[in-house]
Formats: structure tokens, C-alpha cells, sequence
């Protein structure tokens, strides 16, 4: 996946809906070691990052309390989005899904990166919601 195929992934499937839950787009850092788009809302910081070469996807919220970042190594204040899909997939309806699959399906990934990165994407869009509810009603993870 070039760095133009990540941006056109992470602008039209990541962006829209990140925006709608109160997160601004940072400009993105397109290195040949690593493509990184970085979100950012009053409590979290959302980081979706591709190492090119070693095919390596990493989607991660951290939280941003008194001007600090979460700690990277500490899944529970900033947990990736696997974490996430184990934590809320499994309350996720099948119209949430196909309405969810609506929602993407214009955009047609080019290769295998990009489907993993659409894929990350949906996924995200659903359990990210829910995931922000929690933290935010409760006040932590």
C-alpha cells in the first residue's frame, strides 16, 4: 500500500465518521517507514498507523487527561482496536452490520493492505461508539 492509498482510505473511511464523534483529522505523516493519521477529540487520541514493508496495522485510542497521553503499553487506558472488538463485536447487531457495510461500500480497496485497512475502519465504526459511551460515563476505561 502506497502512502496515497492510505491516505484515500483513512480520508474516506476513517474521517467521516471520526468526525461525527467529535474528532478533528491532524495532518497525516507519510514516511516509506510508516503512514499515520492522527485524530484527536477534547478526551482521546485515536492513532491509525501502517508500516509499509512489514504489512503492519496498528488502531489505538489513547486517553488525554491534564495535556498526557496514556501510556502505550497500558491496553486498559489504551487499548487497540482488537481490544475494543473483544470488548463490544459480540453486542453488535446484524443491522448494525449491514447498515454499517452500507456506509462502505463505496469505497473499493485496491489491494490487501487497503482491505485490511477498510476493514479496520469498519470495525472501529462500530465498536468505537460504544467503547467512548463507557470511558465517558464512567470517566476511564
Amino acid at each position: 500500500m502506497s502512502g496515497q492509498s492510505f491516505l484515500r482510505i483513512v480520508t474516506t473511511g476513517f474521517a467521516p465518521f471520526l468526525k461525527e464523534l467529535g474528532f478533528t483529522m491532524e495532518t497525516p505523516s507519510i514516511s516509506g517507514r510508516l503512514y499515520r493519521a492522527t485524530f484527536r477529540s477534547t478526551k482521546e487520541v485515536l492513532s491509525v498507523s501502517y508500516e509499509p514493508g512489514d504489512e503492519v496495522l496498528f488502531v489505538m485510542i489513547f486517553s488525554h487527561r491534564d495535556g498526557e497521553l496514556s501510556d502505550i503499553d497500558d491496553r486498559s487506558n489504551t487499548p487497540r482496536l482488537s481490544d475494543l472488538n473483544m470488548r463490544y463485536m459480540h453486542i453488535i447487531t446484524k443491522e448494525e452490520r449491514l447498515a454499517n457495510e452500507l456506509l462502505f461500500e463505496a469505497i473499493e480497496p485496491r489491494d490487501n493492505e487497503e482491505k485490511s485497512l477498510l476493514k479496520a475502519a469498519k470495525e472501529l465504526r462500530l465498536v468505537l461508539p460504544k467503547y467512548l459511551h463507557d470511558v465517558r460515563r464512567n470517566g476511564g476505561s
